[in-house]
């Protein structure tokens, strides 16, 4: 499979690249112990262009996928001057880990509200499996296109982690409880099984919706898989 590069940063992005710096004065003002910087035009303007080129990204990304979208598509999306895309990401790739991350800080916070932590291994599974869904329901193609393999966007080392690994993670430190309850086997490769929970889920849903099952379906069949793998 051929490797994207990432495209040269525009000429346009030096030109205009003053007109966004923070200002001096609100920064030396905080330094000095002046309390809050001061909010400047040019912060404002910086702040809304990155929220745009953002929201942009996200709904090309779901819509087109990684290798469809280019950084002149999100710049027009967003009604911003292409060389701005530049000013906030080094590439296409760099905008597409931004939007990953935010996927990823969305659905920790999304499962935080709907408190999805059980007092079993299985109540447990069940109501992180309902969160997760309800969330990609409502975020429609959004976890689809952040699990996209970092291994075939880039060779080098990015220096961030892609969103299976942080839920991989988060499995891991899950299970890792649930051996230390006695309800999990001592014996469980945590961070292998953290992955294929990811995994699991993210096949296991596209199956769901291929088929046309409801979402209490596929998180109980689901759920009884992870236990009976899991389960002391």
């Amino acid at each position: 499979m051929s490797m994207e590069k990432a495209e040269p940063k525009s000429p346009e992005a030096t030109e205009v690249a003053p007109l966004d710096q923070p200002d001096k004065a609100a920064a030396a003002g905080k330094a000095a112990g002046g309390g809050l910087p001061v909010v400047t035009g040019a912060t404002r303007r910086k702040l809304e262009s990155r929220r745009k080129l953002m929201a942009a990204a996200r709904k090309l990304f779901v819509e087109r996928g990684y290798h469809e979208t280019r950084p002149q598509d999100i710049s027009r999306a967003a009604g911003v001057g292409h060389g701005t895309f530049y000013l906030h990401f080094e590439d296409k790739l760099d905008c597409f880990l931004a939007f990953t991350d935010e996927a990823v800080d969305e659905l920790g916070e999304f499962m935080e509200i709907h408190e999805a932590v059980g007092e079993t291994l299985e109540d447990d599974i069940r109501k992180r499996l309902a969160a997760i869904f309800e969330y990609s329901d409502e975020n429609p193609g959004v976890l689809n296109a952040a699990l996209t393999d970092i291994s075939v966007l880039s060779t080098g080392d990015t220096g961030k982690k892609m969103p299976v690994d942080r839920w991989a993670e988060m499995w891991t430190a899950q299970m890792e409880h649930w051996i230390e309850a006695g309800e999990a086997f001592a014996s469980l490769d945590t961070r292998m099984a953290g992955y294929l929970i990811v995994g699991a889920i993210r096949q296991g849903g596209a199956y769901g919706y291929l088929r046309r099952l409801e979402r209490e379906e596929i998180v109980e069949s689901i759920t009884r898989l992870f236990v009976r793998a899991l389960k002391k």
